[in-house]
């Protein structure tokens, strides 16, 4: 199995949000954000062709980020994971993903520190920060069989600016 984990795309500031009447799980992408987004989703085709589950928190600003993924790669459906909202710990979202078919290209839309915290524990067997995913960042971690704590393989993770550089195909 391929784990790609994305961290969602800038989204409105939560202190000014939360102050306009608003709560932290209903903020939205940026417009700006959403432009970033469409960009790096756009370039992460050159790196992969196909994703075969698309996994997204409940939060408003991941659910967002993954529909602007889900758009680019033909219109793939969105699996809500509560797991992946970041008040779960990370070995919440790995008893979850340890359940997951081993063939093919799992993505996960999260959040900080979440993410961190889940790529440790996936690649060293360790929930600490092993990488620091920015908004709109993806790592793609590979497994030879099932999900398990230090089974991963780092493949590559870009910065979201990386990933907009990334040439076209």
């Amino acid at each position: 199995m391929k784990l790609l984990l994305v961290r969602h795309g800038i989204a409105e500031e939560a202190e000014t949000f939360i102050a306009g009447g608003g709560s932290d799980a209903q903020r939205p992408l940026t417009e700006i954000g959403r432009k970033k987004m469409r960009k790096g989703a756009n370039r992460l085709r050159s790196q992969i062709k196909q994703i075969d589950l698309l996994a997204s928190s409940p939060l408003l600003r991941a659910r967002e980020t993954a529909e602007i993924i889900a758009q680019v790669f033909g219109g793939l459906p969105i699996m809500e994971r509560p797991e992946l909202d970041f008040g779960y710990p990370p070995e919440a979202v790995m008893a979850w993903l340890a359940q997951a078919p081993v063939n093919g290209l799992v993505t996960a839309v999260g959040h900080e520190p979440q993410l961190s915290l889940l790529a440790g524990l996936l690649l060293a067997d360790i929930a600490q920060p092993l990488l620091i995913f920015r908004k709109g960042g993806m790592a793609l971690i590979e497994f030879n069989g099932p999900v398990t704590a230090g089974g991963g393989v780092l493949l590559w993770a870009l910065t979201p600016g990386q990933l907009r550089s990334l040439k076209q195909d």
